[in-house]
């Protein structure tokens, strides 16, 4: 009589390390790129066609390594391809960049400086053709502090950026390169196209990487400022306006009027483009002034007004090469070099207010 047999079934990677994926590999006899790859695309089949016994003992050693699995008799419909996401993060409390760096270190099997790179070139992707479920798993090990996105590469939408810092000879010919495809251009630096499909996307990068002058972006990663414009008061709040500004941007209800007269002030801080539409028609049916600004690729520098801890201060900015060692720094108020991206910025400045340092954003012209 033949015996049943059974497959292995990876639900999610749960709480394990990536480094595990390693052994699995070994012991499964498949290289670790395959392993890697059904983990990261989990709920999916890790193995195909074993005996029971053999089967529950893996699952109940792999489910004591951290993954999530079961074994599966295999006259059960096997489960569909799950769709594949890309997956980008932004850092909503800049003090938690530490932890940030070593958890998607850890994640993801990379080294921490790599990690790094990723997390603080905008628009911040770290995985590609990933499952929901490992989205899952890394929303959780990054905790509350930290904004996951994912999206479908497929079926996305794409904005173009072209650098304005280029030869005239290379930004002309891609312009024109990119005239000749019937693009519809908005511009003819920085912003130049607005939602791309996939399969162009992807054929203009292919054809324009080399350059490394165009950018192609998706917009479900794209994230934005809602900034509230200058208020002319003529007449007292209305009761609508006072209850849309209290629950969406958090004002009490006796401090809008100063909220107003200090406009344009920002409302709402880096909101993703997939979430813009409520916020706006929200404020847009009480008649405010809101207009949605994209911050994923500003740059800012940064002023030091003041200073209570000198030495700590002149540490900290070592740590970020922004001070050369032995160098005294100049009087208060001064600004550091150089303009960075947001994300940096604000890291940068909660790492010298920690100092006891007084420091301020300073927008690039």
């Amino acid at each position: 009589m033949t015996s049943q047999l059974y497959r292995i079934l990876i639900k999610s990677i749960g709480t394990a390390q990536p480094a595990a994926s390693v052994a699995v590999a070994s012991g499964l006899g498949l290289p670790a790129a395959t392993v890697v790859s059904r983990l990261y695309s989990a709920p999916a089949i890790l193995i195909d066609g074993v005996d029971e016994h053999i089967a529950r003992a893996m699952v109940k050693l792999l489910n004591g390594i951290g993954f999530e699995t079961e074994a599966q008799d295999t006259t059960l419909p096997a489960l569909a391809a799950s769709p594949l996401y890309d997956v980008a993060i932004y850092i909503k409390n800049a003090r938690q960049y530490q932890h940030v760096i070593q958890k998607v270190a850890e994640f993801t099997g990379i080294v921490e400086d790599d990690a790094t790179r990723m997390i603080l070139s905008p628009p911040g992707v770290i995985l590609g053709s990933v499952s929901k479920a490992t989205v899952a798993a890394l929303s959780e090990r990054l905790g509350p502090e930290v904004s996951v996105l994912s999206s479908q590469a497929d079926t996305a939408r794409y904005n173009l950026f072209l650098s304005e810092d280029t030869g005239a000879t290379i930004h002309r010919r891609i312009l024109q390169n990119l005239s000749h495809d019937e693009l519809e251009l908005c511009g003819t630096s920085g912003l130049i196209a607005t939602n791309v499909d996939h399969a162009t996307a992807r054929e203009l990068w292919q054809r324009h990487q080399s350059s490394g002058l165009l950018r192609i972006v998706n917009q479900d990663f794209l994230r934005f400022d809602l900034v509230l414009q200058t208020v002319v008061i003529t007449n007292v709040m209305t009761p609508e306006q006072t209850e849309v500004l209290e629950k969406l941007a958090g004002i009490p209800p006796d401090m809008v009027e100063q909220v107003l007269q200090a406009a344009p002030i920002t409302l709402l801080e880096s909101v993703p483009g997939t979430e813009l539409a409520q916020p706006m028609a929200a404020f847009a049916e009480v008649d405010l002034d809101v207009r949605a600004d994209m911050i994923t690729f500003q740059m800012l520098g940064l002023e030091i007004l003041s200073l209570s801890d000198r030495a700590a201060t002149v540490q900290s900015l070592e740590g970020f090469g922004l001070h050369q060692q032995g160098k005294p720094l100049p009087r208060t108020p001064f600004s550091l070099p150089g303009v960075m991206p947001e994300l940096k910025a604000r890291i940068i400045r909660a790492a010298l207010e920690d100092t006891g340092a007084e420091v301020t954003f300073v927008e690039a012209c």
